[in-house]
This record gives C-alpha cells, structure tokens and sequence, in this order.
C-alpha cells in the first residue's frame, strides 16, 4: 500500500500551521514505517494506492475526480468553519445552491475519508455536509515529541505573555497588544507578516513603538530549540483570534503546561484546551482582564494532560494507519 500526499497550495505562496502540520504528520507515518510519499505532479507514474489531499476546498475538486476516474482511494484532511452564527449558516446555505459548496457536496461522494481535527469539526461534517458518520474520522494535530520530552530546569523569572504564529488581522495581535500595553504586561510576539497583511503589521509596529515590555520575533522555525525555549519559559500562550480550527502553538504551549488565553469561540471549546482563559476578542477590556486572570492564578487555567498525549506523533500516525487500513 502506497499513500501520496497533495498539498492544497504550493507552499511558497502561503505556509502556516495547516501546512506544518501537514508535514509533521508524513514524517510521523514515514517513522511507523508505511510507504507514504510526497506526489510529484510532473511524474507521469500512478502506481500508487491512496491519495492524501489536504484542504476540503475547491482546490482540490480536480484531485479527488482524477484520483477517483484513476480508481484510487481518497482522504481529505479537512479544516472546516465551525458555522457559528446565523449569517455564517445561511451563507453556507445560498453557496450550496449556486456556489463553491455545490462543487465541494459535489466532490464528497468520491471521497473514501474525511479527517477532521475535534469532534466539534466531526459535527460540521455530519450536519452541515451530510456526510456518513462511517467516513469521517477525528485526529487530531500532531506536537512534535520535543514538546513532551522537554524537561524545565528551573522556573523563568522575568514572567511574559507568549503569541506565536502569522502576523495577520485574523489572529488579533493588535488586539493583544493593545491590551498588554495598557495592562502593562510584557509581552512577545513570533510570526512573519502573512501576504497581504503588510498594513496590520504597520500597525502592530506602531503600538510596540509605544513599550518597551512588546517585543517582536519575525519567525521562528517550527520545533526549534530557541522557539520552545521562548514556549517554555512564558507565564502563558494567547492566542484571541477570531477564527481557527486547531491552533497547534495552543497544544504545544498546553503540553509544557502552560495556561492558555482564547479567543471565546467554538474552536477555543475542544478537550485539549479546557480550563483555558477565554476572552472576548473584539474587546480590548476583556482581553485585558483575561490576561490580569492569568497573570494572577496561572494554574487554573492550564488545560488537561491526558487528552493532549493523542497529539503525540506516534499517536496521530496510527490513527491514520488505521485509516488507510479501513479504506
């Protein structure tokens, strides 16, 4: 049995976490020692047993029909929109009809397994998408084992907020400085400007200039020693964002034990973020207090070990295994 993956995009035009993720879990499947490959789309051999896409989007409609016409098995990682309000469901709705998601409702059926990150991202799938509860699967992230092999020598004395991933107006750093600023609580931001958000980084860059306790790292490598140094040595990780589906510096920050600051939205009310301070995102004053919160009780609100060991590499791996297996 050979397994192909197929990224959604190129990743020199956009790479975040759907991306690192993407690669941690093939090294992880390449470690279990199953025959799992990268495809080359210039090569014109199809000998090969299951397709792997990632992105459940239109991107990948062409895909999953070839694969399909070319009898191969299909997954499909998915990250889904939670479809929180009303406007968001009935978007959803009229784009069935005479949109993208006719095309996606048109590709499902020729998809063997849909894996989504949370049981919440399973409910989509079911009573959003109407798809068979027998294929869809949930896996979650994989935390790189440095993360759960890390041993802290002594506690940090210089307590700071951690925020780690793209600089972009989605993820509301501006927001969190803001709110740091005014709290007078320090502060440290890792991430390169996402494409297109070179305006909202202008303006992160004016608020840092008014503090000396924000300091900005432009990126990081992905499980690094430095970055899970800078993990490991934070009072707490926030992250208000006002979308995600399964933030994977929120895992790695709850595997060191550290207390977590979220956006109140459906993504922050999964397993592996329970006990977490959540915070209203459009407002400052909310993240303010979130933060005073934390800064003041810092262990209430470090999430469960127990579920997070699913996030081990190990873990994740066999799960899809077992998926390859099934299909």
């Amino acid at each position: 049995m050979e397994i192909k993956f197929l990224p959604y995009q190129p990743h020199s035009f956009a790479f975040g976490g759907f991306e690192i993720q993407m690669l941690s879990t093939f090294n992880a499947i390449k470690q279990l020692g199953l025959n799992v490959n990268k495809l080359d789309v210039w090569d014109r051999d199809d000998n090969f047993d299951i397709l792997h896409c990632w992105g459940l989007d239109m991107g990948n409609y062409e895909n999953v029909y070839w694969a399909k016409r070319a009898n191969k098995k299909v997954v499909v990682t998915a990250l889904l929109n939670y479809y929180e309000s009303n406007i968001q469901k009935f978007k959803f709705h009229l784009s069935s009809l005479i949109y993208k998601q006719r095309l996606i409702k048109e590709m499902l059926p020729s998809i063997d397994m849909v894996v989504v990150v949370n049981d919440k991202q399973a409910e989509v799938c079911h009573n959003i998408l109407k798809i068979p509860n027998q294929k869809v699967s949930i896996i979650p992230n994989v935390v790189d084992d440095k993360f759960f092999n890390y041993r802290q020598s002594s506690n940090p004395e210089n307590p700071y907020i951690l925020a780690v991933g793209n600089i972009c107006n989605r993820k509301n750093q501006v927001s969190l400085a803001k709110s740091c600023l005014e709290a007078k609580i320090p502060l440290l931001l890792i991430g390169k400007v996402l494409n297109g958000e070179e305006k909202y980084a202008d303006e992160l860059n004016n608020i840092i200039k008014q503090s000396n306790n924000i300091t900005w790292i432009n990126g990081l490598k992905e499980n690094s020693d430095e970055l899970i140094k800078y993990f490991a040595n934070c009072t707490a990780l926030a992250l208000p964002s006002f979308a995600e589906q399964q933030p994977i510096a929120l895992l790695e920050a709850a595997v060191l034990r550290k207390p977590l600051i979220i956006a109140d939205r459906a993504y922050a009310r999964q397993k592996y973020y329970n006990n977490s301070q959540l915070v209203n995102p459009d407002s400052i004053s909310s993240i303010k207090t979130g933060l005073k919160n934390v800064m003041n009780n810092p262990v209430s609100y470090i999430p469960d070990i127990q579920p997070l060991l699913e996030c081990k590499s190990v873990n994740v791996a066999n799960a899809y295994s077992n998926v390859y297996h099934r299909i």
